[in-house]
């Protein structure tokens, strides 16, 4: 590299870094003033090999600022699972007014409503007493899925198979691969219990649970009104009656004003929360009736003597009570109870924070919070009249000549 050099015998490089680490030392002692304003000195970091400031953050500056991120994540975490439960509740809303535009659907169709607890080729089958084909597989041609409707009915017409005399929906015989893929037009987005199956659905497995290869599961339910189902049928004051096929004319009382739908969390496996099982109350037949039932809640979990059913939800397809159907008698979010002569209580209840989504017989969906009025829970079921259980149970009622609206 050649250097140029001046008349005092050094190169200009080595004159700019002696001119510069003078200024530099200068610099230490005292302020520069450049138009009046006093400017701080050189940094000692500053050297002749070129301007590098070594800067940093203390221990002290560093935990202030992962303090500062901790608290933002804890406000903003909860507003965002809010805001996702809020999507997910819409879904779910939005699920049930499918089902009700696909329940007109078959009324245009038919002329009545789909029924609960029939066969396959007869509107009421003799010689088989248990569960049947719930209101969801009448459905399935109006969801468009109408292949599966199209199997279920030539597993259950053809003579050679096993169990052509009781109803695919049944489980008794076995293996069910029609009913085991997931519907999701039957799960509500925030039940947990959305990928479960049955294990069997006859009064004999009642009490098992377990993810099984039969059917999938459901989050909605049918109502029966203020009265439950019963196995004989032909019992009722819902939108739907066991082994009958009404239509929008019988409910006297305004489709506006009668519940349709509603959705029930799907029991998990070996819970004994009162929220997703039903539990035997043999004090129901005391006199105390519901009353006796909200009791069984406790601290929110059935004690381990309790005799529980986990098939809540559990088989889509089947017209087993518990399986597939509530009554508007005790408050939404309440226990579920079987009493002592084998009717199921239930109400709706769900994963949504204070009430539950219900559907009205005219397509419409709203949210009833768990404080609805239930009028009064020491009554028995009624078999005609008003409804003694409030707003809740006249909205249950399809003829009660009680017309009320949910506030």
């Amino acid at each position: 590299m050649k250097f140029v050099f001046n008349k005092t015998g050094k190169s200009y490089y080595t004159q700019a870094v002696l001119k510069f680490t003078k200024l530099h030392t200068q610099a230490q002692h005292r302020e520069t003033v450049v138009h009046g304003r006093s400017l701080p000195p050189i940094p000692a970091s500053v050297s002749n090999k070129g301007f590098s400031v070594f800067c940093g953050f203390t221990l002290i500056e560093l935990l202030v600022v992962i303090a500062i991120i901790g608290v933002l994540v804890a406000l903003l975490l909860p507003a965002v699972q809010a805001a996702r439960e809020v999507a997910r509740r819409m879904s779910c809303t939005a699920k049930l007014r499918q089902l009700g535009i696909a329940t007109h659907s078959y009324h245009d169709a038919y002329n009545s409503l789909p029924g609960y607890d029939f066969g396959a080729n007869n509107r009421d089958p003799s010689g088989w007493g248990l569960a049947k084909y719930s209101t969801f597989v009448a459905l399935l041609p109006f969801i468009e899925l109408n292949p599966i409707a199209e199997e279920l009915q030539r597993e259950d017409t053809d003579p050679s198979n096993s169990y052509h005399s009781v109803a695919v929906s049944d489980g008794s015989f076995g293996k069910i691969p029609i009913l085991n893929p997931k519907i999701s037009a039957f799960v509500c987005p925030s039940d947990r219990g959305s990928n479960l199956k049955a294990r069997e659905i006859n009064y004999i497995d009642m009490g098992l649970s377990g993810d099984g290869t039969a059917a999938s599961a459901t989050s909605y339910q049918v109502s029966s009104g203020d009265t439950p189902f019963v196995w004989g049928g032909h019992v009722g004051r819902g939108a739907f009656i066991a082994k009958e096929w009404l239509n929008l004319g019988d409910i006297t009382d305004g489709t506006s004003n009668t519940i349709l739908m509603s959705e029930h969390r799907i029991s998990l496996n070996d819970s004994r929360h009162f929220l997703d099982t039903n539990i035997t109350s043999v004090a129901m037949s005391t006199g105390l009736w519901f009353m006796a039932c909200l009791a069984e809640r406790g601290n929110g979990i059935f004690p381990d003597t309790a005799i529980i059913d986990r098939q809540i939800g559990r088989n889509w397809a089947s017209a087993s009570t518990n399986a597939t159907s509530f009554c508007t008698i005790m408050p939404p979010n309440s226990p579920a109870c079987t009493d002592s002569t084998g009717c199921y209580y239930s109400g709706p209840t769900s994963y949504h924070s204070g009430g539950v989504n219900i559907l009205r017989c005219d397509g419409s969906v709203q949210f009833v919070g768990d404080t609805v009025d239930c009028g009064d829970l020491l009554r028995e079921p009624p078999t005609s009249g008003v409804s003694p259980f409030g707003v809740w149970g006249a909205m249950g009622s399809r003829n009660g000549n009680e017309p009320k609206y949910l506030p």
